[in-house]
């Protein structure tokens, strides 16, 4: 279950973005007529009822929030979606959500009060306290209880989305195999040199630089361990932890790739100043097991075999459901870039 309750500050921000969702303290106004709604403005207009399912409302204000979070590309290497297209996309992912939420509570789904404490703990945490946390609530012109009933509804979803679709998904072995041998080159864990590095910060054509370097050295292999990480930090040099990499550091991979490990080298000219390193692990360039590649080509079928799983629910979920579309006045012009603005009487 602890996949479950991924309790973060992303469950919040979901939560805070759609506090006008049905359950919220706020509630939405009934729907105005054209002429009532010229005349009170874009704020009466964005609690228009736009769609209703089962009875309960899904406003304008709620469509043009889920509409702005909507990815405006099927795919990298496709046209933009219209504006018609991203609102259809965006009513079509709240009518599920609503389906979604009113099926875990028919079914008594349900997140324990501590997993809501902690999100509500999480997010005070992420903005800076209990002061900044007011502040927060304020420009949301939300209570803590409206907070509160959304983050419970978000985990509620989660719930109930794990339940009916990600515990549903199996990926055949078999499917997974072949498309291992298939593009078994995409899986090789690379060459990994890892070093102790001593970098001088002197420079390199001075004398006095290369006797300074041969100095601390002699003091490395004077050291019982030859540890360079017991030196005293005098402001001529550093000491770190780092990977070197053939392409990137020639000369400290070239030094690296003749010690063994725990092995010390001499003082090394690179492109960069003076070094001395001392080789903490070595790993060389191989093939990754079936088992090893197994977790990577799983989750690549899971997303597909999830949303598949998805379409799925949803038909179920609308089957026996009452959704009226209740938005046939409002006209949306194309502008994927902020569709939110292009939204007019």
């Amino acid at each position: 279950m602890k996949n479950v309750f991924r309790i973060g500050l992303a469950v919040i921000s979901i939560a805070v973005i759609a506090l006008t969702t049905p359950g919220c303290a706020k509630k939405p106004a009934p729907a105005k007529e054209p002429e009532q709604l010229r005349k009170t403005g874009q704020e009466d207009m964005n609690k228009v009822v736009v769609a209703k399912v089962n009875g309960v409302p899904i406003t304008m204000d709620m469509l043009i929030k889920t509409m702005n979070r909507v990815s405006v590309r099927k795919s990298p290497d496709e046209a933009p979606l219209t504006s018609e297209e991203i609102k259809n996309k965006a009513l079509d992912r709240l009518i599920l959500q609503e389906l979604a939420y009113q099926k875990a509570k028919t079914g008594g789904i349900r997140p324990e009060e501590e997993h809501i404490d902690a999100a509500i703990g999480n997010l005070k945490v992420n903005v800076g306290g209990e002061e900044e946390y007011a502040k927060f609530l304020a420009q949301e012109g939300a209570t803590e209880a409206d907070l509160r009933a959304q983050v419970k509804r978000s985990l509620t979803l989660e719930l109930i989305f794990a339940q009916e679709v990600n515990n549903k998904v199996t990926v055949p072995e078999d499917d997974v195999k072949k498309e291992y041998e298939k593009e078994k080159q995409r899986y090789v864990q690379p060459e990994k040199v890892s070093v102790i590095d001593v970098a001088f910060l002197l420079k390199e054509n001075d004398k006095s630089s290369h006797k300074k370097a041969n100095a601390l050295l002699k003091k490395i292999r004077a050291d019982k361990l030859k540890d360079p990480w017991k030196l005293v930090l005098d402001g001529t040099f550093i000491v770190r932890n780092i990977d070197v990499f053939k392409d990137k550091q020639k000369e400290l991979y070239a030094a690296a790739r003749k010690l063994k490990a725990g092995g010390l080298s001499g003082v090394i000219k690179a492109s960069d100043g003076l070094h001395i390193i001392k080789l903490r692990s070595y790993s060389p360039e191989r093939q990754l097991s079936f088992d090893e590649a197994r977790s990577s080509l799983e989750g690549r079928f899971r997303v597909e075999a999830q949303q598949k799983r998805l379409e799925e629910w949803g038909r179920e979920l609308r089957k026996d459901a009452k959704i009226e579309i209740e938005d046939a006045r409002i006209e949306i012009r194309d502008s994927p870039k902020d569709p939110a603005k292009e939204i007019k009487n």
